[in-house]
């Protein structure tokens, strides 16, 4: 980071007393004060995964924008659950953000099995009830900022249409990657598939706030109480999110830590406690409803379905820079493909039975003729 740059910031955010936190793949932090208050400073920084970084005014306000959404929304669920002090400046000279100090990163390698798990049904819950504040954006997909429209999801559209056609590609991606990798072919993982995605079909109401990004490196323990930062929120079917947490805690997290990007978390060492920390994430989204259990597993199978598709487009191309910092070069990618086609099969197999019964349940629930009562309710 450029000292005059450093300096220049602190010096506009009205902040002292910086002290060097660590850095992410975007941003660098630094611990600063102001008057009595804790407060973390992130600054943008210029090269990421071996690129410059050139300044975008939309780009960041919608992250940005986004964060500050989302730490709102998780607050009025889960109280002190997220930073209650939000603020950013963005400018082609200068650009930061400015939020609350909420603690230390979790050690997955020195918890328990039983903290793993309650950290993880924490996690859930949060999850489950941030999807119940209603977000009041336009539009759906990731977020997208300009000077006209303000803050709105990137695509506009029928979002039930738009469902309909992601779900028909990740069964097109399937049988691309079973026709040209033989151990991806199977029978259970191609009706498993199916049933995910008949399932997302019926069960999907409308997109809601949830957040993308569930790395380790952004959840913080302040005392006793479980906090997020850095979300990558988007407006989504919630199911999915929910089944790419399961996807990252159970399978990806462990096969890329051999890659530079994750080799310094070691997450192979603490493989037990990620898992035990997604244990704990679907029973605390689920609180106890086998019929949601089901839809997040059917998600996180088609999570990680694409997982091994785009190992599999990888290695049909140049490998950019960034793709080797986060997955490795091709010989670890044409590996783990051998991994995630095991991973797959296990995943479908356990979940086969249950996807088709939440199926038969959904099924009959849409066939119920409403009561009287029920009628008179809905007049």
């Amino acid at each position: 980071m450029n000292q005059a740059k450093l300096e220049a910031t602190i010096l506009h955010a009205g902040v002292e007393s910086a002290e060097f936190l660590g850095e992410g793949a975007w941003h660098d932090a630094w611990k600063v004060s102001m008057g009595n208050r804790e407060l973390v400073l992130r600054i943008p920084k210029e090269t990421v995964y071996g690129k410059r970084v050139f300044f975008n005014e939309e780009e960041l306000k919608a992250e940005y924008a986004g964060t500050e959404l989302y730490y709102r929304s998780v607050n009025q669920a889960v109280p002190g659950a997220a930073p209650e002090v939000f603020q950013f400046h963005v400018s082609e000279k200068l650009s930061y953000t400015l939020e609350s100090f909420v603690g230390q990163q979790i050690d997955l390698h020195e918890m328990t099995e039983t903290a793993a798990y309650q950290t993880g049904k924490t996690l859930g819950e949060i999850y489950r009830k941030t999807e119940q504040i209603p977000h009041g954006l336009d539009g759906f997909g990731y977020l997208y900022w300009s000077e006209q429209s303000g803050l709105r999801g990137s695509i506009t559209g029928d979002v039930q249409r738009f469902l309909q056609q992601e779900s028909e590609e990740h069964l097109s991606d399937y049988r691309v990657l079973s026709e040209a990798k033989p151990e991806f072919r199977d029978d259970t993982v191609s009706d498993a598939l199916k049933l995910a995605a008949e399932i997302r079909r019926q069960r999907f109401t409308k997109p809601l706030l949830s957040n993308q990004d569930a790395s380790p490196e952004n959840i913080l323990m302040n005392g006793t109480q479980i906090c997020l930062i850095d979300p990558f929120p988007s407006i989504y079917y919630p199911r999915g999110m929910a089944g790419n947490f399961m996807n990252l805690y159970e399978t990806l997290f462990i096969a890329l830590s051999d890659t530079e990007r994750y080799r310094k978390h070691e997450f192979a060492m603490c493989a037990d406690n990620l898992k035990g920390v997604a244990n704990g994430f679907l029973d605390g989204y689920s609180a106890g409803d086998k019929q949601i259990a089901a839809q997040v597993r059917g998600e996180q199978l088609l999570q990680l379905q694409e997982t091994a598709f785009s190992h599999f487009h990888l290695l049909s191309e140049d490998l950019p820079e960034q793709a080797r910092i986060r997955y490795g070069n091709k010989q670890q990618i044409e590996s783990r493909l051998t991994l995630l086609a095991g991973e797959l099969k296990a995943l479908a197999a356990s979940e086969i039975g249950h996807l088709a019964d939440s199926l038969i349940h959904l099924s009959a629930d849409s066939l119920q003729v409403p009561t009287t009562a029920a009628c008179f309710n809905e007049l």
